[in-house]
């Protein structure tokens, strides 16, 4: 109806060093048509200029500034805590939004109070006559998390809203709801912590959406042959992505579900990562936080105390 005030988006963005990519991420929500946002940037630490760039050139953004890196949901959380909106954007700070995403989101979302997430169709940044996520689907028995119509041609295959299992790097969530199933789970640090929030609004009784007319475009590319190839674009990386498949796992599948992962997945994902990091060049490194990141898994799988590595 003409007239009718939209409600509020807080869009919380956190970022790390990425001076360059949050300031084109920061103008492309200013570009939006969507005309009721407020923006939250929560910086871990950054040594790059990144807080200095933001309060010169976005002085109406509500700047957080950890003393420390707090990782991604760390620092989502941070923005949650002082966020006002109906809805919250949860943002990577390596993305351009579309001038209507805003927009498609709210109102998708304002239809129906059982949608908990809506997420948008996104693109690789550099190649952007490809897919990168169009839904997703976590197998809750090998723990394997899967973007559908990932690195594919966009023909419009994927044009219809469907229900995901979660949603990565930018999603609109209710704010009531995040704070009912009490944020993101600080133990993930980085990887699998999206997936886990999807699981606990799902378990909480509400749906997550994708959104195709909604879109985003994410500064990532599809490369074979290197390491960032399996997911490690730094050696951390490899560590949280071994670790932390063992902590979702058994915070979110079935006990009967974990014990086959356990058993059976674990030392074929142990072997078959082990041998695929050594065929790259500097892959020593990666292989041993990749081993010491299953160990400690294993270690948090008895219920033994595990510490974030803090870069």
């Amino acid at each position: 109806m003409p007239g009718l005030v939209k409600p509020l988006i807080s869009v919380v963005i956190t970022t790390r060093n990425r001076n360059d990519d949050v300031i084109e991420c920061l103008q492309s929500i200013f570009q939006s048509d969507y005309p009721n946002f407020e923006v939250i940037v929560v910086d871990n630490d950054s040594g790059d200029g990144t807080v200095r760039t933001i309060t010169e050139k976005f002085p109406q953004v509500k700047l957080i500034k950890n003393k420390t890196n707090r990782g991604i949901v760390g620092g989502r959380n941070d923005g949650q805590k002082i966020a006002q909106g109906k809805y919250i954007l949860f943002l990577d700070s390596d993305t351009a939004v579309g001038r209507s995403m805003l927009g498609e989101l709210a109102d998708f979302t304002e239809k129906d109070p059982k949608v908990g997430i809506a997420a948008p169709k996104m693109y690789p940044y550099f190649q952007r006559e490809l897919i990168w996520y169009a839904g997703a689907t976590i197998n809750m028995l090998t723990s394997r998390t899967l973007n559908i119509g990932a690195w594919e041609v966009d023909k419009k295959q994927y044009d219809q809203v469907r229900e995901a299992s979660h949603a990565p790097t930018a999603f609109l969530a209710r704010r009531d709801v995040s704070e009912q199933i009490g944020g993101h789970d600080e133990t993930y640090f980085m990887s699998y912590g999206d997936a886990d929030f999807g699981c606990k609004v799902k378990k909480a009784g509400y749906k997550v959406m994708y959104v195709p007319t909604a879109e985003l475009w994410h500064k990532n590319t599809f490369e074979t042959g290197t390491l960032r190839s399996l997911g490690f674009e730094f050696p951390l990386r490899a560590y949280y992505y071994a670790r932390n498949r063992f902590i979702f796992m058994k915070k979110n599948a079935s006990i009967l579900n974990f014990i086959i992962f356990f058993i059976i997945f674990t030392p074929i994902y142990t072997i078959w990562y082990s041998f695929k990091i050594l065929q790259y060049r500097g892959g020593l490194k990666f292989l041993k936080l990749y081993l010491r990141g299953t160990w400690d898994g294993i270690k948090y799988t008895f219920g033994m105390k595990v510490e974030n590595i803090i870069p």
